[in-house]
């Protein structure tokens, strides 16, 4: 599954189970409700910083927003690497891999970012 397909499907999921409309969420978090609709549509790829507002406004972390809504029948604390949700943030080219599966052993979730090889970081 596409990682912004992921996000999206966890965004609305999270928002709809809150009973947050578009513009409640837009409200809490800061980030605007056409910005909001697309993600949830898939439509756009969010950036770190927006989904940071948006886990905060519905109360989560921003790692269970990469996570599949469907519990696993045997809990690892490392998910394969074919089912690790990749996330490129598009501004920065920041990668972030979710190396944790949902629900899985570890009080917090395992993850690992870096920049793209060669890319120098903004101090």
């Amino acid at each position: 599954m596409d990682i912004n397909d992921l996000v999206a499907r966890r965004v609305r999921t999270l928002r709809d189970a809150q009973g947050f409309s578009l513009a409640a969420l837009a409200e809490r978090s800061g980030v605007s409700r056409s910005n909001i609709s697309l993600i949830e549509r898939g439509q756009s790829s969010a950036t770190a910083t927006v989904l940071d507002k948006l886990s905060a406004a519905l109360g989560v972390t921003v790692a269970s927003l990469f996570e599949h809504s469907m519990p696993r029948a045997e809990p690892s604390p490392m998910a394969r690497v074919a089912e690790q949700p990749v996330w490129t943030d598009p501004a920065s080219g920041y990668i972030r891999r979710n190396l944790s599966p949902p629900g899985g052993a570890l009080c917090d979730p395992a993850g690992r970012g870096g920049l793209p090889r060669g890319q120098a970081r903004g101090l």
